[in-house]
């Protein structure tokens, strides 16, 4: 209940401009219940980021590998779940707070935690991707980290710039990530597995 109340004020009027005290109210708790739970506001935050990222891992729809779409779409499908998933956790408002916080106090315990997120999902990219042969322009297999680690970085300045436009919808997001997936994909992945993708257990 505390979460949930803090969340709807977050979104309702920015994090700097609700107090612990009304959050408190809302939830029909006492002040100190919450100060005692979390510390402060940052502490809340974390709580909200971290319990979404886990919930958004579980219930990942796109964890089971695909040969029946070309890659870029499988590209797409990871990404655009992971962006609509973190929406899930808290609204654009609340996400612009949490990399300005983090990008002004980089040593704080909420940067950490907000680092250990993206690492988190990195991870789950990773794993995914994995599950593919990746087959280059050369013939060789690609390292799933570092093609999952190159993807995700234009995946972040994207959704980076999905936050920050109040009015952008979900679609535009997907297209915007089309627009600059698909020349990476043309540029490292052979046409063949582009088309048709392999898992890696097909080699």
């Amino acid at each position: 209940m505390i979460l949930a109340q803090a969340k709807a004020f977050f979104a309702e009027k920015g994090v700097d401009a609700v107090t612990m005290a009304e959050i408190a109210e809302a939830a029909g708790v006492s002040t100190p219940t919450v100060f005692n739970y979390f510390g402060n506001k940052d502490g809340i935050l974390i709580a909200l980021i971290t319990e979404g990222t886990r919930k958004a891992r579980d219930n990942s729809k796109v964890l089971r590998p695909r040969t029946d779409v070309d890659f870029v779409s499988t590209l797409l499908a990871i990404f655009i779940d992971i962006s609509v998933e973190t929406m899930a956790i808290a609204s654009k408002r609340i996400w612009r707070y949490a990399h300005a916080a983090s990008t002004r106090h980089p040593t704080t315990e909420f940067a950490k935690t907000f680092q250990e997120v993206d690492n988190a999902l990195l991870d789950l990219t990773t794993g995914i991707l994995s599950q593919y042969s990746l087959r280059l322009h050369d013939g060789t297999q690609g390292e799933a980290r570092h093609i999952a680690h190159l993807f995700f970085d234009v995946w972040l300045n994207t959704f980076q710039d999905f936050i920050r436009s109040p009015d952008m919808t979900i679609e535009t997001h997907g297209e915007q990530l089309r627009a600059r997936f698909a020349p990476l994909c043309w540029m490292i992945f052979a046409p063949d597995f582009l088309a048709a993708p392999t898992l890696a257990s097909a080699r």
